[in-house]
């Protein structure tokens, strides 16, 4: 009795085991289904990835930790860069990140070729030469030249733009040495060269564009007026709408980012507020109307009572006006932001808008201009 009991449970051993190794197989290969599909997807992602963005696999092996990659008007092609952490730099075509130059680096910079530009700069001179290939810019605080020299301002203007370093709204720092700063390259140069770069390139002249740079403008203003270091930052070397623009560049792509940062005067911020303060006085500031507001130029020029950071929302409707330019563009956009651009200009600062309230009705503006239109 005890052998026929063993013989059915081996017989019932032998059947489960067989099961089990079916089983097995079976899940197995399942496995081997999904782990190739998995691995086909992954190979498909990148290489749309790869070609989408213009990115090579060793680039995307060492990006750190990304890539800003844009369609260049200038070069025509799509060319990308690395985006890196504070201390280091990232130049279109470099595969990976580099630290900031340092005075050996710099001092073996060569050739100097003077920047094609209607304006001169009042503080630095300014060249465009080459770092290991890449065009860079070469920025050196002018020794008694054109007027006095402001060293404080110079060294200001170098601590912010290491304070927002690799900023996709700030010019990029590539390194410096006592008076002397080397930064990325623009080659469309300042904002008041929009016009000559637009009739070369007109199908960029379109509502859109030119909206999105008086969008990029408040955007940039939101990020000075959002506070660093307990600080908020306004303008106060822009007496008129020309050099407001010539403190901004252009991008290849036809985007702006702010360059001149000498001259920016940090608000201190006690108790959630910006505490207020006048510009340093010179000489040379004109602060003329319409373009400022009535405090700064009546402030300035009396020298009485300070002011705050909202000297800058009053200029937002002329810079946007300027940007816009053409009368039928105009026509388009300004209508919706009639009653912002009255509250920009108040008489008093506290009726004005932050730069946050107005970016957001600019960009829900936008949206809306792209909803009306023909063109996606």
């Amino acid at each position: 009795m005890w052998n026929v009991k063993i013989i059915r449970f081996t017989n019932v051993l032998k059947e489960y085991t067989e099961e089990s190794e079916v089983m097995i197989m079976a899940i197995r290969t399942s496995c081997a289904y999904v782990g190739f599909f998995v691995f086909l997807l992954c190979i498909t992602s990148t290489k749309f990835y790869s070609y989408k963005y213009n990115v090579t696999w060793n680039q995307m092996a060492n990006r750190k930790p990304d890539f800003r990659c844009i369609w260049s008007v200038v070069d025509n092609k799509t060319k990308c860069k690395p985006v890196c952490d504070h201390g280091y730099f990232g130049l279109y075509g470099m595969k990976t990140c580099h630290q900031w130059l340092n005075c050996t680096d710099i001092k073996s910079i060569k050739g100097f070729e003077k920047i094609k530009t209607d304006t001169i700069g009042y503080v630095k001179k300014v060249w465009i030469s080459k770092w290991d290939g890449y065009e860079v810019v070469v920025k050196k605080i002018r020794q008694n030249l054109n007027g006095p020299t402001s060293h404080d301002e110079f060294h200001s203007g170098v601590q912010f733009l290491q304070d927002f370093s690799n900023h996709p709204d700030v010019l990029q720092i590539v390194g410096h040495c006592n008076e002397t700063l080397v930064t990325e390259l623009h080659a469309m140069a300042d904002a008041t060269n929009l016009e000559k770069h637009l009739r070369h390139n007109k199908e960029f002249d379109n509502v859109f564009v030119r909206f999105q740079l008086c969008i990029d403008f408040v955007r940039i203003m939101t990020t000075l007026h959002s506070g660093h270091g307990g600080k908020v930052f306004a303008h106060c070397d822009a007496g008129n709408v020309n050099i407001m623009l010539q403190q901004y560049l252009l991008t290849d792509d036809f985007r702006l980012v702010i360059s001149d940062v000498d001259s920016l005067l940090g608000f201190e911020i006690r108790d959630g507020v910006s505490q207020k303060r006048m510009c340093p006085f010179k000489s040379d500031r004109n602060y003329s109307q319409p373009f400022n507001a009535p405090e700064q130029y009546f402030n300035h020029k009396l020298k009485t009572f300070p002011y705050d950071e909202k000297i800058d929302i009053w200029k937002i409707p002329n810079i946007c006006d300027r940007l816009l330019y053409r009368n039928s563009i105009k026509r388009e956009v300004l209508p919706h932001l009639t009653a912002l651009h009255k509250r920009c200009e108040s008489s008093d600062p506290k009726g004005r808008p932050t730069a946050l309230e107005v970016l957001k009705i600019y960009e829900y503006t936008y949206k809306i201009l792209k909803k009306d239109s023909q063109i996606y």
